[in-house]
């Protein structure tokens, strides 16, 4: 009877909150079409069709970037970009959404000093083919993507660098593919179970992420994005372009790639594909933790998801730095390419971590199954700022003596600092 019970209330909730989306995004849907048409009245939008774009800016054609190939999957070619010698160690770089492989062209060439760079456009994104519906673009089918190419190629496995919805779909190679998975990059992709608590968390954090249920709603989207002259690409690089970071040809470059309406019905179906509860596996809907060494670039000052949610994610991955970087982080790896470039290097090339001991029988730590695991990933994760989740001898020592003391929050919490303060060469923390 119990079990039956269970089920019965998780149908009701997902029930009620597909109701929730869906209401929001008739909402939204609304908002933007009242300020679409306000602005055609005010004389505000630009045609599309007076600014056709038929010739690339010579930034996509830079042949420094690497050489153009593309191999196909099933019934649909898969474009990407490689770049370095074909017997260093593989890197495949995964891009968001909308986005495609020229969001990577400033690590393309430090990357390729050392490693094969392979940086692909997703199905729908750049050179690659559009398929129609929606159905084509779930996380697992971009993710069998990737395998696919992962073994055309001639690879027995990759470091995955991701950025964004890119970086779900690293997420979810771990969980389901992780032979081909070495080491792993996110930039501004937290763990799709903190995502997906986060924007349910309060009706202001509905409001900040609109965009999200927006999308989910037909015709609209690619109208609003490709409108006034491809508005949603200055929406996203305007700010980087203020300041500097790049310049007015490389925004060319993406009203190009998404010059028409059509363009748009990949990103847009990646967006509505978007289902944060399929990425992982686990009892009663936890996560399990994932085991490949992960780093996570985080953007300090995000208005969408905070750092908060970075550290949060460091209770579901058994080995993770997180490294803050200034500003809005989505597209940290194009506002501040050199300390994107210096962290992803160094984390390439360090050594294997040393795994920790495995705890005793009686006192089993599992970070997604209990309260004691909970304080132990939070606090780990927050040395992870600093030093990973790498322990020198004497911390993991302390961690082993302390294992077998009652697992009540209190001796958790001590048991955690304990850690922390010995990995930090503090005198004290509590």
């Amino acid at each position: 009877m119990e079990p039956r019970r269970g089920l019965v209330k998780r149908l009701v909730q997902k029930g009620l909150q597909a109701t929730l989306e869906w209401s929001l995004s008739v909402v939204f849907g609304v908002v933007v079409l009242c300020r679409l048409v306000w602005a055609w009245c005010k004389g505000r939008m630009v045609r599309g069709s007076v600014l056709e774009r038929i010739a690339p800016p010579d930034c996509l054609q830079d042949t420094s970037l690497g050489s153009h190939r593309s191999i196909r999957i099933k019934n649909h070619k898969l474009h990407y970009v490689e770049s370095g010698h074909p017997d260093n160690p593989l890197v495949v770089m995964i891009h968001g959404t909308p986005d495609f492989w020229f969001t990577w062209r400033k690590q393309i060439p430090t990357l390729s000093n050392d490693y094969r760079v392979v940086a692909v456009d997703l199905r729908g994104c750049g050179d690659s083919d559009t398929l129609p519906y929606r159905c084509h673009y779930t996380i697992p089918i971009l993710a069998h993507d990737i395998a696919t190419l992962i073994s055309l190629i001639g690879s027995e496995s990759a470091h995955l660098v991701c950025a964004g919805g890119g970086g779900q779909v690293g997420w979810y190679m771990c969980y389901h593919y992780p032979q081909l998975v070495k080491k792993m990059v996110l930039i501004h992709s937290p763990h799709p179970y903190v995502i997906r608590q986060h924007l349910h968390s309060t009706w202001h954090q509905y409001w900040k992420a609109w965009f999200v249920f927006f999308v989910r709603l037909p015709f609209l989207p690619e109208f609003a994005a490709h409108a006034n002259d491809r508005g949603l690409v200055d929406h996203q690089l305007g700010g980087l372009l203020k300041g500097g970071a790049i310049l007015k040809e490389e925004v060319e470059a993406y009203k190009y790639t998404f010059s028409k309406r059509e363009d748009w019905t990949g990103p847009m179906h990646h967006l509505r594909s978007l289902d944060l509860g399929r990425v992982w596996e686990g009892e009663e809907g936890q996560p399990d933790v994932i085991t490949k060494p992960t780093l996570l670039l985080m953007g300090d000052a995000d208005p969408l998801l905070p750092l908060d949610t970075a550290y949060r994610s460091a209770e579901y991955v058994e080995r993770i730095t997180v490294k803050p970087i200034p500003g809005p982080g989505h597209l940290c790896h194009q506002g501040r390419p050199h300390q994107v470039n210096q962290a992803v290097g160094e984390f390439l090339r360090e050594l294997p971590w040393r795994p920790l001991s495995p705890l005793t029988p009686e006192t089993p730590y599992s970070s997604s199954s209990s309260l004691v695991g909970r304080v132990m990933g939070a606090s780990l994760g927050a040395v992870s700022n600093t030093v990973g989740r790498y322990l020198p001898p004497k911390a993991t020592e302390t961690l082993e003596k302390t294992a077998s003391l009652p697992t009540n929050l209190l001796t958790a919490a001590q048991v955690s600092f304990k850690v922390a303060e010995t990995t930090l060469g503090l005198d004290y923390l509590y």
